[in-house]
């Protein structure tokens, strides 16, 4: 059987925690902070882990990320999730491509994967486009 474990929390931590179950603007971070008050209510992890959907060892890493850092230990970090495959630093290389054959991607995408050595899709290729154009006809430059 596993050891029970709680979090107690002073009255401050409380209102702090309250405060960024209700405010705050990621989901993860509401249900850190949802997670820490129910057990301060003494509900145990397994009863937790139910209610959000998640394993018992995730209610701990959120019990130990408040222990060791506090709020900071709840938030997001960068690094997480999927990597881009194409990159600003990838632009120049883009552009001179799109240059050559401005109306075939196909084409683009075939000498773009030798040249930057990635393998993507022509929709990957389209969609980092499309992040860069600001308004009809206008590209960002400072990429």
């Amino acid at each position: 059987m596993r050891h029970k474990r709680y979090i107690t929390l002073e009255p401050d931590e409380v209102l702090t925690l309250e405060e960024g179950r209700k405010k705050a603007s990621h989901y993860q971070f509401r249900n850190r902070c949802h997670a820490l008050l129910l057990s301060h209510q003494q509900y145990d992890m397994v009863r937790i882990s139910e209610i959000f959907g998640v394993t018992h060892g995730t209610i701990s890493n959120w019990f130990t990320g408040w222990e060791k850092a506090g709020l900071v230990g709840l938030q997001n970090h960068s690094g997480q999730g999927r990597k881009t495959i194409l990159t600003p630093s990838d632009l120049p290389k883009i552009k001179e491509k799109i240059q050559i054959n401005p109306q075939q991607m196909k084409l683009v995408r075939e000498d773009l994967k030798i040249a930057l050595a990635k393998d993507f899709s022509e929709k990957t290729l389209k969609r980092f486009l499309k992040k860069l154009v600001t308004s009809p006809g206008s590209v960002v430059e400072n990429h």
